[in-house]
């Protein structure tokens, strides 16, 4: 492999101009439990946290168990080609520049996005910027990128990774979920578990990035977001709580998805808090064409409506341009329920939406 250069500047400018189309693009909204449905515990659940399912008990302090690294777990599928992130709403502009990246990228497109939810979590909702900000700060969630091609992925870190155990704890003692770590005694032992199950993903991470570097180490996005345009896809009277991550999350990837495509966009969404609150009565808040599904089919309905559009247009039966498919989910379409559905639609746009020359842009 060539010597790759330590640091990279992307202008989201530069993406835009490029000529591509993405199959479809999968966005998660992480926020660490099924909060839709009254916050159970799920496989995205960090060690320790109280839930609803599983308390933090005199006994049992919360979730015996891991926060599942799911990103790492889908990019070695061998995929012709495809784009993977994690994304915080704290860094706009690096969320944004990875929607348009992931739309620009031939094949499959993943974003993993923390999402902090101010009643799952227990916090104040003004202080969800705080807590996005300290996700990352603290290495609890780092922000990096993969680019697949020819089955081999590269890696390259958007910040760099610091595991601040100072930090880290304010980030935890900022959240109720935790409360019963610090309450009636500071709990060393399951707090320093937390520190290390977080310096040891991190290490994964950095190795990960040593052994598969791309042109970079470092990759930074950038451009104005006084120059980016409001956002037209989905209206502000939406019916999220106040301090809801997935509010701002949607909002960053509409702007984003209306840089590259305009309006020319299909929306797929997982039952979920986001569904539930953007579909209320009979005055939906989508300006633009949205389809609700089952916990688990966000990724094959947009597969699926993906392949509809380009079998169409290889039969002369579709005159207008390819629509970018987005689709929305949470935990249970993402870690849990919809786990095998994901991985396999995923697939099939990273490769057979690649190799068959009848599904090819046209």
């Amino acid at each position: 492999m060539s010597e790759s250069k330590k640091s990279e500047v992307v202008k989201i400018d530069d993406l835009l101009k490029k000529d591509s189309h993405n199959y479809f693009l999968y966005i998660n909204y992480d926020n660490e439990a099924f909060m839709n449905t009254g916050i159970q515990e799920s496989g995205s659940t960090p060690p320790f946290a109280s839930t609803t399912t599983g308390p933090g008990g005199k006994k049992i302090k919360g979730k015996i168990g891991i926060k599942q690294d799911i990103i790492n777990s889908l990019v070695f599928l061998g995929y012709k080609s495809g784009f993977f992130a994690t994304a915080n709403p704290a860094y706009p502009v690096d969320l944004i520049g990875k929607v348009v990246e992931a739309m620009k990228t031939p094949g499959c497109g993943f974003i993993h996005i923390i999402s902090p939810c101010m009643r799952g979590w227990r916090y104040p909702e003004n202080q969800t910027y705080t807590i996005s900000k300290l996700a990352t700060e603290s290495g609890y969630f780092p922000l990096f990128s993969i680019h697949v091609k020819d089955g081999r992925p590269t890696y390259a870190l958007n910040r760099k990774i610091n595991t601040d155990k100072e930090k880290l704890f304010k980030f935890i003692s900022m959240m109720g979920k935790y409360r019963h770590l610090f309450k009636p005694d500071k709990l060393d032992f399951n707090l320093d578990s937390i520190y290390n199950s977080v310096l040891r993903r991190n290490q994964n991470i950095l190795d990960l990035v040593d052994k598969f570097k791309g042109k970079s180490e470092i990759r930074v996005y950038s451009g104005k977001l006084s120059r980016f345009p409001n956002q037209e896809h989905i209206c502000g009277g939406h019916g999220l709580c106040l301090g809801c991550g997935e509010g701002e999350i949607i909002n960053q990837v509409a702007i984003a998805a209306q840089m590259v495509a305009g309006k020319n966009v299909i929306y797929t969404n997982a039952t979920s808090c986001l569904e539930v609150s953007t579909s209320k009565d009979n005055l939906g808040s989508w300006k633009v064409p949205w389809v609700h599904h089952l916990f688990e089919t966000a990724a094959t309905v947009a597969d699926g409506i993906s392949t509809a559009y380009r079998i169409l247009k290889s039969k002369n039966k579709y005159k207008g341009d390819l629509p970018y498919i987005i689709a929305l989910g949470g935990d249970g379409g993402t870690f849990d329920i919809g786990f095998q559905f994901l991985k396999s639609a995923l697939v099939r746009s990273g490769t057979w939406g690649i190799m068959n020359d009848l599904l090819a842009e046209k």
